[in-house]
């Protein structure tokens, strides 16, 4: 009598009244950095490494998204300079800048940021879907937002921080997507 009944399929039914606890809100890891004023994140499951900047090859014919390659330890990867992507005026390099060096359905790829800021820990609930912008057919330049005065932000953490899709980086962004993402971080 005090044994649970099996359910088809083999599984487990709880005993009456004792229903299976809601799983706990998962946490995700963040790379947090800083491109011009504003602030972004990529999920830390995409970055294999943080590096300095590295000399730049230019590739004759390359998308324009791709500014040239880089050659890391042997490796030859391509490099996005984030800045230029989003339409930002160049700026003299800083001693903070870095290469993000990430990994995209099985390539890997370098992403040029004016600063890495910090690894984040925070709550999945605390990523707010990003809203649909305007003239963004293609693919979502970003895919959630964090930080700002969302619940389960952390103290502190006042900054808006667009959550990056990274894969988009590499294919062609309307101007019009990127006015509203930067309006969208401004509020």
């Amino acid at each position: 009598p005090g044994a649970p009944a099996a359910e088809p399929g083999g599984r487990v039914k709880p005993p009456a009244g004792k229903e299976a606890a809601p799983a706990a809100d998962p946490v995700v890891e963040l790379c947090a950095f800083r491109v011009g004023d504003e602030e972004y994140v990529v999920d830390l499951k995409r970055v294999r490494e943080v590096v300095p900047p590295l000399p730049v090859r230019p590739v004759p014919r390359a998308p324009e998204s791709i500014e040239g390659v880089v050659d890391l330890r042997g490796e030859v990867i391509p490099l996005v300079d984030v800045r230029r992507r989003f339409g930002l005026p160049e700026a003299p390099r800083s001693r903070k800048a870095r290469l993000l060096v990430t990994r995209i359905e099985g390539r890997v790829q370098a992403l040029l940021v004016d600063a890495v800021l910090e690894v984040m820990r925070i709550p999945r609930s605390a990523i707010r879907p990003a809203p649909a912008l305007p003239g963004a057919d293609g693919p979502r330049l970003f895919l959630g937002a964090c930080g700002g005065t969302a619940a389960g932000a952390r103290s502190g953490d006042a900054r808006l921080r667009l959550l990056l899709n990274v894969k988009a980086l590499t294919r062609p962004i309307g101007p019009e997507a990127l006015e509203a993402a930067r309006a969208l971080a401004a509020e």
